[in-house]
C-alpha cells in the first residue's frame, strides 16, 4: 500500500511540473513592445530556469547571447556594452536603443524551436518639440495655423483654444494629417491662445500660440507707392516739356 501511494504522489508532481514548465516556455505569442530611441529596454525571461540547459537570444540571424546554465562561465554576449543578460531569469536588457534595433527577438530555450518566445520591438524617435505659427488673421478672410515637428513619425496632432478641446464645426478644418488648422471666415470669436500636441507611441511635446484677430480694411495708403509713382512722373515730364520749349 505505501509503494502504490508513493507512485501515486509522484504522477500529479511530475503532471504540474510539466505543466509550468511548458507556461514558463510559451510566453505570449507575438509579444509586442515599443521603445524610445537612446533609452534601455528590458526583453522578459523566464519565470524559472527548471530543466533550463541552454538560453539563446536571437535577433534576426544574429545570436546575441549564448548561456549554459549549469555552467559557471559567463554568458556570451555579442556586445557587452550596450546588452545585459540576467543570468537569473534570461531577461535581456538593451540601451542605447537605435531605431534599426526594431524586430524580433527570440528567446531558444535548450535549442528547441517549440521552446521559443518571440518578441517584436519597435525602436521610435521621440517627438521634438514643435513649432507653431500662423498667417495674419483678419476678419472674414481666412487663418492658417501650422504645427510642425523635426520627427517624420507623429502618431496624433490634438489642437485645443483657451485650454478645451477644439470644436468640432466646419468653421474649422484640418489637414495633413490634422498638422495645419484652417479657421474659415475669421471672425473675433476666432482671438485666443491655441495649443497643438504632438505624440507618438513613447512620448508627446505641446506648444502654444496666441492669435490675434485684426479687421480687415482696404487702407488708402496701401495706393501711396503708386500714387507717388505716378506724381514723379508728371512733375518730371513737366520739367523735361518745360526745358525743351
Amino acid at each position: 500500500m505505501r509503494a502504490l501511494r508513493g507512485a501515486g504522489l509522484r504522477a500529479p508532481l511530475s503532471v504540474a511540473w510539466l505543466i509550468s514548465w511548458c507556461s514558463v516556455i510559451a510566453g505570449t505569442p507575438g509579444e509586442k513592445m515599443t521603445a524610445a530611441a537612446g533609452s534601455c529596454i528590458m526583453l522578459p525571461g523566464l519565470d524559472q530556469l527548471q530543466g533550463v540547459s541552454l538560453m539563446q537570444w536571437k535577433f534576426s540571424e544574429q545570436y546575441l547571447v549564448i548561456y549554459h546554465v549549469n555552467n559557471s562561465s559567463f554568458p556570451d554576449v555579442v556586445d557587452q556594452d550596450r546588452f545585459l543578460f540576467q543570468k537569473s531569469n534570461g531577461s535581456l536588457q538593451i540601451c542605447r536603443l537605435k531605431v534599426n534595433d526594431s524586430g524580433i527577438y527570440t528567446l531558444i530555450i535548450n535549442m528547441k524551436k517549440q521552446n521559443e518566445r518571440s518578441i517584436q520591438l519597435e525602436v521610435v524617435e521621440p517627438v521634438s518639440q514643435p513649432e507653431l505659427w500662423s498667417n495674419l488673421s483678419l476678419i472674414g478672410l481666412s487663418t492658417e495655423l501650422v504645427c510642425s515637428t523635426s520627427v517624420e513619425k507623429v502618431a496624433k496632432y490634438q489642437w485645443k483654444k483657451d485650454g478645451k478641446p477644439l470644436p468640432i464645426e466646419s468653421h474649422y478644418q484640418l489637414s495633413q494629417n490634422n498638422s495645419v488648422l484652417l479657421i474659415l471666415n475669421t471672425t473675433w470669436s476666432d482671438k485666443g491662445s491655441y495649443s497643438c500636441n504632438v505624440s507618438n507611441e513613447v512620448n508627446w511635446h505641446e506648444v502654444s500660440l496666441e492669435l490675434p484677430v485684426q479687421q480687415y480694411r482696404k487702407r488708402i495708403w496701401m495706393l501711396l507707392p503708386v500714387g507717388i509713382c505716378m506724381i514723379a512722373y508728371v512733375v518730371t515730364g513737366f520739367f523735361i516739356f518745360k526745358s525743351s520749349s
